[in-house]
């Protein structure tokens, strides 16, 4: 991605990582966080969040501080050190609203191309599973690590 992330802090597994949005207004620290799936532990989750002051985590909150591009290219950037460590498993990402999730295929969509060569992304439609193309709506992604990466 073109678009500059933030600095983010890994848990020593790469399953959880922190880092803070800024803006002039506030700083919120966001969490991003990998779960294996009970029924595949071959897929993980990818859980994305705002910490609230009582360390729980909200996924519905709009935080709006201006900075979703830069938000989202570190949430990608978590992806790929998420990878380093497990390279033949599989990301499942869903929003936790359909706003979001259409939010997060806009984003696909304008990244794919630079994204192809690395990640093999597809989405999920109908509760079928095909190659991610533009324009289609999709209730969530899986990712994996392209097998024909450059």
């Amino acid at each position: 991605m073109k678009i500059h992330s933030y600095n983010f802090e890994s848990s020593p597994d790469a399953l959880r990582f922190e880092f803070d949005s800024i803006s002039s207004q506030k700083q919120i620290r966001k969490v991003v966080e990998y779960t294996p799936l009970p029924q595949n532990p071959n897929i993980y989750n990818l859980g994305f969040d705002d910490l609230k002051e009582d360390g729980n985590i909200d996924d519905l909150v709009v935080s709006d501080n201006k900075d979703m591009e830069r938000v989202l290219a570190t949430v990608i950037q978590t992806i790929f050190k998420f990878f380093e460590s497990r390279p033949k498993n599989t990301i499942l990402f869903l929003g936790s609203t359909e706003s979001r999730t259409r939010l997060y295929q806009i984003v696909i969509a304008r990244n794919i191309d630079e994204m192809g060569g690395v990640l093999q992304i597809r989405g999920i439609r109908n509760g079928e599973i095909e190659e991610f193309v533009k324009g289609i709506n999709y209730e969530g992604f899986l990712i994996n690590l392209s097998l024909e990466r450059k």
